[in-house]
């Protein structure tokens, strides 16, 4: 995840296409980007000879050039761009935008080209400054013009929040990831990124499509005001110092106020990717960096030497010099570059007292802390600025805010009388009213608890490069507990919740991004950490051990320091509520104890006292405790099921209907099973996964019957098999071929036809299979047909009639007359049901089937409705219809397995059809049917929009412990009180006894 190769491959395809002379637009959003990823020779040798704005007017009209326009898609450049369209200064234009363009700017942008001059338009997503290979920013430094926050430290200023947004994603893109995102709980700001930017991916799904990874990448979103002090401190390493005593600009540093500077070093480029030193030394510290520095003005000084004219005593000597000469050059200018710049900060360190700053810094950003008598000789001290003081004034609010309520505001007067600003000064509490412990949901000084101040101590044994840096960002601990999946999710909660255990694992490409700036330290702690995780250096156990090929990348809105970063709280404290600058409430730390005192009982030394009642109190305590606790565990490990109803978002599911009926007076060659829905979808005379049983007129299995067919497949096959036979049709519509071989075939014709097979014996090929007399043997015969058929998850119905159907004038119709025709025996379709149910994809699977089984009879939901129905016909025109209304199930166990089902419901309603469409009720009411009807049985079944969930649930351990506890302590507690009341009232009534004696001092009672 190198975001500097990055922008570099975007900015090296945009300039090289065309490939002529050609000049470069861009805006003010961009021309930083194209600064710090491209110089001045990398555009010449692409043929870039000239670099402007779009916005400047008095650029001169060139047609013979090429144009290539790199522009942010803002409101400002995209009408700059229409006003250049419609008088173009230059032949062709080549248009690219750092992020995703809308379609009404598209647009805007074809109705102004009215010359056609735009040959190409594309998304470069570059909508962003590129510092490091693990550092970019969104260059939005917060002002007044510009500010970051809204109402209040915890909302954002729209235009910031789109601006964000469209900066990260333009990083994802660029990039190719498709992370989860987590944020800060803390942060309303963070939560609201990420739903914006969890918004934007779903909304632009076709842009972020890429291929998935086994473990998607993470973007993590923080927020500053968790960790305030990182941006306050002074800096000691190479690049953070730089831009902390004098200001990095993307990738320019101005040393125009630097006393003796020459003319060629008042502005100078520092970047990573054009300055060899500045790469290898830019996370060095101060000290190491004049030992660097040394060595390299030795190299530079042998290489002088080299050069000299005394050693070029030939052409070969004279060659040499002349290639050698450009780079030895460079280097002289580099050399002099950094020569300069060193010599500079180390004139600011003594000039601003930074080292004896810097160490009470450090004190009070860490462990060791500061006293307060070296705090106030800082604000005291003369040499110090405004600036300093302040900082430190912050820093040492920040550590003991909740401990030094009186020393803070002590320092904020002496501060108003060293030189420090009224408004200054009331910064102080600005920062702990919007960063301050109450606001942090981490402890940034580990003074909160005994444990986290031993953990510190331990973290300190390891030791540090200086005293100088002796803080380590609360970036890092962070870090290091994502890498060890320790990052916990109620503190860095998902936007979307990814799955269980989605918190413990460790992602191979993580992205930071700090609402409110980043710093050049925090850019140092990641960028050594993938330098040791790219090794796979670290002991054994170690978040780099155990984490090892993970990057990370680290972004910011902007990168700060401390000036900043205090005038981004300033500025935002103007649309902030006035109560900002007032003092925070906090809670005095010496609040008086709490003295117990029952019944002037001394509780400390009467359970000293052994007593019987004591003893009688310990054992019972004991049973309850005991029994109670067996309760609770027995309640702990009882399994309950919960039921809730939400609506059923599945779609484009399939039903599988199970079933298993028998007619004992319809033969298996009449039988017909047909299904329909509301789509239009129909399927006739089914026989796939459906088996038809013939049964005698006992209604017992026909041996070998498994078949609905009138012929023995063999002896079909062996006619067919004649050479040269060619069966005739009869008119209907035969297969493809023409030739109807059999008597089904011929059946089947007519069918397609839409007429009827009355009269079998007139047909060539069914006198020939015997078609008649096998009728008449089966007559009498009932079937048995089960199996399973897939319907649509749409309102539809499955009958089982007569013959097989056709369709004619969009008309569903069914052959009567094999069924009604006289052959001595009356066929009615009375039935019984042995086994209907609907069942889901999920049974399919046999643990599944097993578990939803299980399921159903802890819920006492074995069988179904219409299990065991039966139904009986008076006459052969008799009708029966069920109304089923289907609800999916879902089962949710305990060990996270689901089972998608169905239930049902059923109502049903049977009709004699011989009277028409008049007829009337058992009571005698006269009714009449809007519709004929047809015999048969009829399953009409409809959908609900409901989910019933069925889940398993256990109650926690933490809630047995905590009821344990709670048990423990209740009864204890109660029992002492008991216990305390008794003593203290047998005590009070043997003092009574002793005083209440008759005059001459002995007691009334008897003496023994």
């Amino acid at each position: 995840m190198d975001v500097v190769k990055a922008v570099e491959t975007y900015v090296t395809k945009m300039v090289s296409t065309p490939n002529a002379m050609k000049v470069l637009l861009l805006d003010s959003h961009t021309t930083p980007i194209v600064s710090s990823s491209a110089t001045q020779s990398t555009l010449l040798s692409q043929q870039v000879y000239l670099t402007d704005k779009i916005d400047n007017p008095k650029r001169d009209r060139m047609p013979h050039l090429k144009c290539v326009c790199f522009l942010r898609a803002a409101e400002d450049s995209l009408s700059a761009l229409e006003a250049e369209l419609r008088e173009p200064k230059y032949g062709e234009y080549y248009l690219y935008f750092s992020n995703i363009l809308m379609k009404t700017a598209i647009e805007r942008l074809a109705e102004a080209d009215e010359y056609e001059v735009v040959r190409e338009v594309q998304e470069y997503f570059a909508d962003y400054t590129s510092i490091l290979p693990s550092l970019f920013s969104l260059n939005h430094t917060p002002s007044s013009a510009h500010p970051l926050y809204g109402s209040n430290p915890n909302s954002w200023n729209p235009e910031a929040l789109e601006r964000s947004v469209q900066g990260i994603a333009a990083v994802l893109l660029s990039l190719k990831k498709k992370p989860i995102i987590r944020y800060e709980r803390m942060s309303g700001m963070a939560r609201k990124l990420g739903a914006e930017l969890h918004h934007r991916i779903q909304r632009e799904s076709s842009l972020f499509d890429f291929r998935l990874t086994q473990m998607p990448p993470l973007l993590l979103i923080l927020d500053r005001r968790n960790d305030p002090v990182t941006p306050l401190l002074s800096q000691w390493t190479y690049q953070a110092m730089v831009h902390e005593l004098i200001g990095i600009q993307n990738g320019r540093v101005d040393l125009s106020q630097s006393p003796d500077i020459r003319p060629e070093l008042r502005e100078i480029t520092l970047t990573t990717s054009t300055d060899p030193f500045f790469q290898g030394h830019h996370l060095a510290t101060f000290g190491d960096l004049g030992t660097s520095l040394k060595s390299y003005v030795h190299s530079y000084q042998s290489r002088s030497l080299a050069n000299s004219p005394s050693v070029i005593n030939s052409i070969s000597d004279m060659k040499k010099f002349v290639e050698e000469y450009p780079e030895f050059r460079k280097l002289g200018g580099n050399v002099s570059k950094h020569v300069a710049l060193v010599g500079e900060l180390s004139r600011l360190v003594e000039k601003n007292k930074l080292l004896d700053m810097g160490e009470i810094e450090q004190g009070l950003a860490t462990t060791s802390g500061a006293d307060l008598a070296t705090v106030q000789a800082a604000i005291r001290n003369g040499a110090v600025s405004a600036r300093q003081k302040l900082r430190i004034a912050i820093l040492f609010a920040l550590r003991y805010q909740k401990s030094k309520a009186n020393d803070i505001a002590n320092l904020i007067d002496l501060m108003l009388e060293n030189g420090v600003s009224k408004e200054d000064a009331k910064l102080v509490y600005v920062f702990l009213n919007i960063a301050g412990s109450d606001q942090r949901q981490d402890d940034l000084f580990s003074t909160e608890t005994l444990l986290a101040k031993g953990f510190s101590a331990l973290k300190g044994l390891k030791g540090v490069e200086n005293v100088y840096t002796q803080h380590n960002p609360h970036l890092s601990q962070t870090l290091e507990n994502l890498l060890k999946g320790r990052l916990k999710e109620a503190s860095y909660p998902f936007v979307e919740n990814p799955g269980p255990n989605a918190s413990l694992q460790r992602p191979q490409d993580v992205i930071l991004f700090m609402i409110g700036g980043t710093t050049y330290e925090e850019a140092r702690v990641v960028s050594l950490l993938n330098q040791d995780l790219s090794s796979g250096s670290g002991p054994p156990g170690s978040a780099t051990a155990s984490a090892a090929g993970t990057r990370i990348l680290l972004g910011g809105t902007t990168v700060h320091n401390s000036r900043s970063f205090i005038d981004m709280v300033k500025s935002a404290t103007v649309t902030f509520p006035a109560t900002v600058y007032d003092p925070p409430s906090e809670v005095p730390s010496n609040a008086p104890a709490l003295n117990l005192n029952l019944g002037n009982v001394n509780t400390m030394e009467d359970v000293k006292v052994k007593t019987k009642t004591g003893a009688f109190l310990t054992i019972l305590s004991a049973a309850i405790i005991l029994a109670f606790t067996t309760i609770e565990f027995l309640d702990y490990r009882r399994i309950n099921l919960e039921t809730s109803i939400i609506v059923d978002k599945s779609r484009g599911e399939r039903l599988t209907a199970n079933m298993n009926i028998t007619f004992p007076k319809v033969p298996c060659y009449l039988l017909s099973l047909d299904v329909m829905d509301i789509s239009g979808e129909q399927q006739r005379d089914l026989s796939h996964n459906v088996v038809k049983t013939r049964l005698d007129a006992a209604g017992a299995q026909i041996p070998n019957s498994h078949s609905a067919e009138l012929r023995n497949k063999l002896d079909v096959m062996n006619d067919q098999s004649k050479d040269n036979y060619c069966g005739s049709c009869y008119g209907g519509i035969g297969p493809e071929g023409g030739c109807c071989n059999t008597c089904e075939d011929v059946r089947a014709a007519y069918v397609a036809k839409g007429w009827s097979f009355t009269n079998p014996d007139a047909i060539e090929q069914c006198v020939r299979e015997h078609w008649s007399d096998k009728l008449k043997e089966q007559s009498t015969e009932g079937c048995n047909i089960s199996g399973r058929i897939r319907v649509n998850k749409v309102i539809g119905n499955f009958h089982l009639s007569h013959g097989r159907s056709f369709q004619n004038n969009y008309m569903n119709i069914h052959e009567l007359v094999p069924y009604l025709k006289e052959d001595g025996n009356r066929h009615d379709f009375g039935h019984t049901i042995h086994e209907l149910e609907f069942m889901g994809d999920d049974e399919y699977n046999f643990s599944k089937a097993e578990r939803s089984k299980q399921m159903k009879k802890k819920l006492g939901l074995e069988g179904n409705p219409l299990d065991g129905a039966v139904g009986k016909a008076s006459s052969a025109q008799y009708m029966f219809q069920y109304f089923l209304k289907v609800v999916s199930t879902r089962f949710d166990t305990l060990d996270s397995q689901t089972v998608k089902t169905h239930q049902y419901s059923a109502t049903h309603f049977e009709r004699d059809l011989s009277s028409g469409s008049q007829g009337q009720t058992k009571e005698g009411v006269q009714i009449t049917h809007s519709n004929s009807g047809m015999p048969g049985l009829f399953i009409n079944y409809e959908i609900s929009p409901l989910l019933v969930v069925h889940s398993e649930t256990r109650q926690s351990f933490a809630h047995f412990l905590t009821s344990t506890c709670a048990i423990v302590g209740g009864v204890l507690t109660i029992a002492t009180i008991v216990d305390s009341v008794l003593f203290a009232t047998g005590r009070r009534l043997k003092k009574s006894g002793v005083t209440g004696n008759n005059g001459n001092g002995y007691s009334s009672s008897k003496l023994m």
